[in-house]
């Protein structure tokens, strides 16, 4: 594999992380008298036009180029972030909403298909997790930064975080720009990456037998529910963590309230997540992507459920949950390409993110609801008791039973 193109490929990941909204999102969205069922509504119709976009944009993505796809999202990702600086209503949210949800669709089966074919172009698809796990380790570090520089700026005015935002992520269309083809990378020659074949109804089918198959079905309703309970746990941090810390004299002659801590904190976040992250090949070779999936969503679950007991004990949980996130991810990503074949694989990939936002919208809904009801700690905890259920329940089910027919085969 050539340095060049991976070092270009981690510059997209710094870009597309550059977000200093990140600590302030939700402290933005209750400023703005947006409830937490409100929020929970918002992050509902996110994952609902996800579930609508993913497959068509996917398969977008195979026919017209998965470069090309890449650049749509980028450039929509830095639109809905000028968006929502912008934005003062539930109605001004929704579009903000909308315009980065099919933003991500057009890079979450796209991005992990270029990779993962331009690497097995050049070597093998092995090195996929250790790369992306990399990858998103550089991102974690970019945002970091980010996110201390967000907390300050929020400080001041929680919209400029936003519109920072939302110029940075547009530097990364010239990375985009720049992104050689598979084909390029095996043979040196300018081809056009954009797959003709198959056509729509062929795309469905091969998507339709790969998912539905007993193999992949249940990984995918296991890896959702866990994507869900983990995001719906992740929006209650910022708040949290707020009501945690008392208001620090100034440093500097900078105001060092809640919303700078909350940017520190983040920071501190994705730093551990970071390290964790760029582990990713060692966890898959060591402890294995089976087994991971079987024991950390329970273990997290049972995390959540304690924090009813010892809710002193939430920020530290926050730091596990969010290294657990970030290193879930490429992990996730090495076991679905490893069952997917390349033709349609950005169609595949598209289909089990929608998949998982058909699960997850639920769960938003539900989780606002109940911390509009009981307070944030108990909603973690009643989550974190659902977790632990769910996961021991689909395990039983059969969720990692080895069927090597279903791996697709060398000439697939």
């Amino acid at each position: 594999m050539r340095d060049r193109t991976v070092l270009k490929y981690y510059v997209f990941e710094a870009t597309r992380n550059a977000h200093l909204s990140g600590p302030i999102w939700v402290l933005f969205l209750l400023s703005r008298d947006i409830s937490y069922s409100g929020i929970g509504l918002l992050d509902a119709v996110f994952s609902l036009t996800v579930l609508v976009a993913e497959t068509p944009t996917g398969y977008v993505g195979d026919r017209i180029g998965r470069r090309r796809a890449l650049l749509i999202g980028t450039l929509g990702s830095s639109l809905g972030s000028l968006a929502f600086a912008f934005a003062g209503s539930l109605s001004g949210f929704l579009f903000a909403y909308v315009t980065l949800a099919i933003a991500r669709t057009f890079t979450s089966g796209s991005d992990s298909a270029w990779l993962y074919d331009t690497l097995r172009a050049r070597t093998d698809g092995s090195r996929f997790a250790d790369i992306r796990g990399r990858g998103k380790s550089l991102g974690l570090v970019v945002s970091a930064v980010a996110a201390v520089a967000g907390g300050l700026l929020g400080s001041v005015n929680l919209a400029w975080p936003w519109i920072v935002s939302g110029v940075l992520t547009a530097a990364g269309v010239p990375v985009v720009l720049s992104f050689p083809t598979p084909d390029e990378v095996a043979d040196g020659a300018e081809v056009e990456e954009a797959h003709p074949d198959p056509g729509p109804l062929d795309a469905l089918r091969a998507v339709r037998d790969r998912l539905l198959g007993p193999h992949l079905r249940w990984f995918v309703v296991y890896t959702g529910v866990f994507a869900a309970v983990m995001g719906v746990v992740n929006f209650f941090i910022q708040p949290v963590t707020v009501d945690a810390v008392p208001e620090l004299p100034p440093v500097f002659d900078v105001q060092l309230d809640g919303v700078v801590v909350v940017g520190l904190v983040f920071a501190a976040f994705r730093l551990v997540a970071a390290v964790v992250t760029a582990r990713a090949g060692w966890i898959r070779d060591r402890i294995g992507i089976e087994s991971w999936f079987r024991g950390v969503p329970v273990a997290l679950g049972g995390l959540f459920a304690g924090v009813a007991l010892l809710p002193v004990a939430a920020i530290p949980m926050f730091f596990v949950l969010r290294a657990v996130r970030s290193v879930t991810e490429p992990l996730q990503g090495q076991y679905l390409n490893d069952h997917i074949n390349s033709v349609g694989r950005a169609t595949t990939l598209s289909a089990v993110a929608m998949l998982h936002s058909l699960l997850v919208a639920p769960f938003e809904l539900a989780g606002g609801a109940l911390a509009d009801a009981v307070g944030e700690i108990p909603a973690i905890s009643l989550l974190g008791g659902f977790l632990v259920v769910a996961a021991v329940g689909i395990q039983l089910m059969g969720v990692f039973e080895r069927r090597e027919s279903e791996r697709p085969t060398a000439t697939e």
